[in-house]
């Protein structure tokens, strides 16, 4: 299967997603738009879209002009119906495209917490195999509301709105499944976290170390879900032939 992967950031990559792919002799292009004049593929090119998260906002396009275009660009992948999994930032620019709105969360919510996940989302292919809460990172202020024909996945305890399903194969998660234990040290020198203090929703650099070992639980759910969104792809590929 051909992935594409829009990748904000320089140290926010696939992380767990890009190894499992990699693992299954999938490939995996890249628009990064970090770097100058960044260039989106034909929908032809790709059959599974990657959207990661990144310490912007949706509503940045006077700091970073290439959200305009990237907008554009989700519009089109979301009328062809790509398979698509979005991810924080991601997540908040498929919930706007679908009409969801982009608003600040009660209370940022950084660190390692739990998500219950819908007993009616768990029931979608997508999420076979995901178990009914899982403790996973968190990093965002920002939020988004389920998109009118979108099924909610999950909420925790700082955040109502922790993912969505949209038809059959797009899924949008607020929360970070693939973030390795390399990547959350790295977001955690890029937001000067060391001298955070502990909030209601926010853990310490030193709290969120002593949970690092579940970035493994993450990992499962990504692979889980990667596992099932090509066997998506396959029966639509089957059907058309």
């Amino acid at each position: 299967m051909r992935w594409h992967c829009l990748q904000h950031l320089p140290d926010e990559g696939p992380g767990h997603a890009g190894g499992w792919l990699a693992a299954h002799g999938h490939t995996l292009t890249f628009t990064r738009l970090f770097e100058p004049n960044p260039v989106f593929p034909a929908l032809a090119e790709f059959d599974g879209l990657l959207i990661l998260g990144g310490a912007m906002s949706v509503y940045d396009e006077a700091v970073f002009p290439w959200l305009a275009p990237e907008k554009a660009f989700l519009r089109e992948v979301l009328r062809a119906g790509k398979i698509t999994l979005a991810i924080c930032l991601g997540a908040q620019l498929v919930a706007q495209a679908l009409g969801g709105e982009v608003r600040p969360n009660p209370e940022p919510e950084i660190g390692f917490w739990t998500v219950r996940f819908s007993a009616k989302a768990l029931t979608h292919p997508l999420l076979r195999g995901w178990p009914d809460k899982a403790t996973v990172l968190h990093w965002h202020v920002d939020t988004f509301t389920v998109p009118p024909g979108a099924m909610r996945v999950g909420m925790s305890a700082g955040c109502a709105a922790q993912g969505f399903v949209w038809g059959e194969g797009i899924i949008c998660l607020q929360f970070h499944p693939e973030m390795t234990e390399e990547m959350v040290e790295k977001l955690m020198a890029f937001e000067n976290h060391e001298t955070a203090e502990e909030a209601e929703f926010i853990q310490t650099a030193a709290q969120i170390r002593s949970k690092l070992k579940s970035v493994w639980k993450g990992r499962k759910l990504i692979e889980q879900l990667l596992e099932n969104m090509v066997a998506l792809h396959e029966q639509e590929t089957t059907i058309l032939n």
